[in-house]
C-alpha cells in the first residue's frame, strides 16, 4: 500500500510540474525539459523535493544542456521562460535542499546497475582569475594551462561502469591562507573522507584508480586497511627497495629488462619492490614509443601486468568528465560569490552531466553529440535539412 501511494504521489507530482510548464515553455524546448523531468523522475529526484523546487531543478539542468557557455540564471530565464531569473537565484541560494540528498541519489542509481565498476579520484581546477569577493578560490598549478592559475579547486570520486561515468562525491577544497587551522582540509584529507562516505553506502566497485599527487602514504596505509585495491603511478625519484638496495624508481631501468608487449603497445616489466613506509608493492615499469616511461604501482601483489596497464589507462574517464564538465555542463557558469550557491551549481552540473548519458539514443553516443543533437533539433524544430544545391556546370 506504501509503494501504491508512493507511486500515485510521484506522478501527481510529475503531471503538476508539466502543468506548470505547459504553456510557459517555446513550442521546440519542451521536449527536451520533459526528457529532463522523466530521466530526474527516474533518478528519484522527484521523491525528494517540492513541486516548485523539483520544477526548477529541471529548468536548471534543461539550461546547462542546452546552452553552450554562460549558463547563468538570466541567460537559462532567456531560453527558458518558464521561471524568471530571481526564481534560479533563490534555487542556488535561498531555497532549501541538500546536494549530499542528490549525490546519494546518484550512488543509488550506480548500485541499481547491478554491476561492481571503478573508481577514480582526482582534482579540477576550475579558471576564476577576477574572482576576489570568493574566500575559497586560490592559486593552484593546472595542468591544463601549464601554469598556476588562479581558480576554484574541486576534488571529485567518479565511478565507471560501462556504459555509465557517474560522479558520486565531490568536495570543495579551501585554501589553507582563506580558513582557519582548524578547519583546513587537505585535497587528500577530503578525498578519504568521501571514500569512508563511499564504502558505508556499499557501492560496489574493484578497485581505485588516481595519479601519484594521491600517493601519499598514510592514504595508500589507509586504503589496504579498508581492504581496498589501488593502482597509482610514482614519480621518477621515488625510493624503493630492490634486490635489498633503495634507489629511484628510475634507476630500475638499468637493471631489469623491458620486453615488447604487443597487445599493450609499450615496452613492460612487473617487479615487487618494498616501498618505504608503506610495504610490498606490485611495480610495473613501462616504456612507450616514444621513450617515455612510467612507473604504476599497486597493492595488489599478484596483479598481472596487463591488468596493471588497463587499470591505469582507465583512470583517463575521470579526464574525460572534468573535460565535459566544463565545456558541455557549465562547471565554471556560476558567477555567485556564496558558498553554497558554488556548491548547489556544482552538484547539479555532476547531475546534469549524467543526465547527457541518459539522453543517448545510443549506448556508442557521446556525450558531445547528444548535445549537439538537442540543440540541433531546437534550432530545426525538428524539420529535414534542404536539399543541398548542385554547382552549375558551364
Amino acid at each position: 500500500m506504501y509503494k501504491g501511494y508512493r507511486m500515485d504521489y510521484t506522478l501527481n507530482k510529475t503531471h503538476e510540474v508539466n502543468s506548470m510548464t505547459s504553456q510557459r515553455l517555446y513550442t521546440n524546448t519542451r521536449p527536451l525539459f520533459k526528457e529532463v523531468l522523466m530521466h530526474l523522475t527516474t533518478i528519484g529526484v522527484i521523491a525528494c523535493l517540492s513541486p516548485t523546487q523539483f520544477h526548477v531543478i529541471a529548468l536548471y539542468i534543461t539550461g546547462l544542456i542546452l546552452l553552450d557557455k554562460r549558463q547563468n540564471a538570466c541567460r537559462i530565464s532567456r531560453w527558458l521562460p518558464a521561471r524568471s531569473h530571481d526564481a534560479i537565484n533563490r534555487l542556488l541560494r535561498v531555497i532549501p535542499f541538500s546536494t549530499r540528498i542528490i549525490m546519494a541519489l546518484l550512488i543509488a542509481f550506480a548500485q541499481s546497475q547491478g554491476c561492481r565498476g571503478y573508481l577514480c579520484i582526482d582534482d579540477v581546477v576550475v579558471p576564476k582569475p577576477f574572482a576576489k569577493k570568493i574566500p575559497w578560490v586560490g592559486w593552484a598549478y593546472s595542468s591544463t594551462e601549464g601554469k598556476p592559475i588562479r581558480g576554484l579547486h574541486i576534488v571529485v570520486v567518479l565511478w565507471c561502469c560501462w556504459p555509465f561515468k557517474i560522479p558520486v562525491d565531490f568536495r570543495l577544497w579551501r585554501p589553507k591562507d582563506k580558513c582557519s587551522t582548524k578547519h583546513y582540509r587537505t585535497k587528500l584529507e577530503l578525498a578519504k573522507a568521501m571514500v569512508v562516505e563511499i564504502l558505508n553506502t556499499g557501492l560496489p566497485f574493484l578497485f581505485i584508480a588516481f595519479d601519484s599527487w594521491y600517493n601519499a602514504r598514510w592514504f595508500t596505509r589507509f586504503l589496504s586497511n579498508c581492504h581496498v585495491i589501488w593502482v597509482s603511478q610514482l614519480p621518477c625519484n621515488a625510493k624503493v627497495v630492490y634486490r635489498n638496495k633503495k634507489r629511484a624508481v628510475s634507476e630500475l631501468v638499468k637493471i631489469v629488462k623491458l620486453k615488447w608487449r604487443s597487445h599493450l603497445e609499450v615496452c613492460a616489466v612487473a617487479i615487487r619492490v618494498y616501498l618505504p613506509e608503506y610495504g610490498q608493492v606490485r611495480l610495473v615499469v613501462t616504456k612507450d614509443g616514444q621513450g617515455r616511461y612510467e612507473y604504476l604501482v599497486t597493492n595488489k601483489l599478484d596483479a598481472d601486468l596487463t591488468w596493471v596497464v588497463m587499470a591505469k589507462c582507465l583512470r583517463w574517464d575521470i579526464e574525460v568528465l572534468f573535460r565535459g564538465a566544463k565545456q558541455l555542463a557549465g562547471l565554471g557558469a556560476c558567477q555567485c560569490y556564496v558558498y553554497r550557491a558554488m556548491v548547489r551549481h556544482v552538484a547539479l552540473v555532476m547531475l546534469s552531466y549524467v543526465m547527457l548519458q541518459l539522453l543517448r539514443t545510443d549506448l556508442s553516443e557521446t556525450v558531445d553529440s547528444v548535445k549537439e543533437r538537442k540543440q540541433l533539433y531546437i534550432v530545426t524544430g525538428g524539420m529535414a535539412p534542404p536539399t543541398p544545391l548542385r554547382a552549375r556546370t558551364m
